[in-house]
């Protein structure tokens, strides 16, 4: 079998289950701690990095992890920041014309600031260092519609998102801040080849990171289009896929 040197996931829907203060379960806990010893363990989510640091420091992860769609790569155990890749503020204003011009929407935006540590509601946002966008609640078919608009602005990433609440969303980063140029980064830092690291996900901005990684894995409950692309459908996150990976793939 093929030795990987380091392996990626995804959080929401695949470490743990799609839940604000959700954590991994024992025996998540016991195989990522496992695999910790063969080789590197990151993440990689959209989540800003307060809501991450939980899971991070419950798995004693060291190295680094993926965080805000990509738009920040972190020392796990620092919790330093190794990059970043800024939105730039026409960019920024563009999206919320386009989405506030849209006449079906009425929903809410949040900017994760890499300056404040935090997401702030745009309606209130002081200038800072934007790192990424979100556009909430939203049908999966209004979705697609303010995706293939907002696909336009040249320099930014837009992904659909599954949300904790169960509507979609939008998460929107700068073009070279998706989980894919985070992979590429990871590598780099680790002196490693992208084909040699296990990519995990279940949603469609997961994809990105699937299509960087040499072993694609898609979670049982991963949408159908990243089972597509997948080498590998594990159980779901309810059953603790991931310590199926992990017993397949890396112990």
């Amino acid at each position: 079998m093929k030795k990987f040197k380091a392996l990626i996931m995804d959080c929401d829907g695949t470490l743990i289950l799609p839940q604000r203060d959700a954590m991994p379960t024992p025996k998540v806990t016991k195989a990522i701690k496992q695999a910790s010893k063969k080789l590197h363990v990151g993440i990689a989510t959209q989540r800003a990095t307060p809501n991450t640091i939980p899971i991070i420091k419950h798995l004693d992860l060291i190295g680094p992890s993926i965080v805000a769609g990509g738009s920040l790569i972190i020392d796990s155990k620092s919790l330093k920041v190794i990059k970043e890749e800024i939105i730039d503020f026409d960019s920024i204003y563009q999206v919320i014309k386009i989405a506030k011009d849209y006449k079906k929407y009425g929903g809410p935006f949040l900017i994760q600031d890499s300056e404040k540590g935090d997401e702030e509601w745009a309606e209130s946002y002081v200038i800072g260092k934007p790192i990424g966008l979100f556009i909430g609640s939203l049908s999966y078919d209004l979705a697609i519609e303010l995706e293939d608009k907002l696909s336009k602005i040249p320099n930014i990433a837009v992904h659909k998102v599954i949300p904790w609440a169960g509507q979609f969303g939008l998460a929107v980063n700068a073009a070279l801040a998706t989980k894919q140029h985070g992979i590429f980064e990871v590598a780099k830092i680790l002196g490693i080849n992208t084909h040699e690291i296990i990519g995990i996900g279940d949603s469609y901005n997961d994809f990105p990171l699937l299509m960087a990684c040499g072993l694609k894995v898609a979670m049982g409950n991963a949408v159908e289009e990243l089972k597509a692309i997948a080498d590998y459908i594990a159980p779901s996150v309810e059953e603790d896929g991931i310590v199926d990976v992990i017993n397949k793939f890396v112990l």
